[in-house]
């Protein structure tokens, strides 16, 4: 759907790992992969955050710094 959808004016940021969800919707890990192929091809302004653990607060809590700084890296300062 990304692919094939107008790019929005977005940007986003993924985080994913190793051992993060397989339920008999997919691997989580993967799908993000492919997510991240497909904001690439778009040409979206996007990061992906790839670990070993999974999408946890451990991993996710311990980039949420740089995450934000990141997102609102060009938002102007007053």
């Amino acid at each position: 759907m990304v692919r094939r959808s107008a790019k929005k004016p977005i940007r986003v940021f993924l985080q994913s790992g190793e051992k993060d969800l397989n339920v008999v919707w997919g691997y989580w890990a993967t799908r993000n992969k492919e997510m991240a192929a497909a904001l690439e091809y778009s040409g979206y302004d996007y990061r992906f955050v790839f670990g070993e653990g999974g999408h946890s607060l451990m991993h996710g809590g311990a980039i949420f710094p740089s995450t934000l700084r990141w997102l609102w890296r060009d938002y102007p300062r007053k």
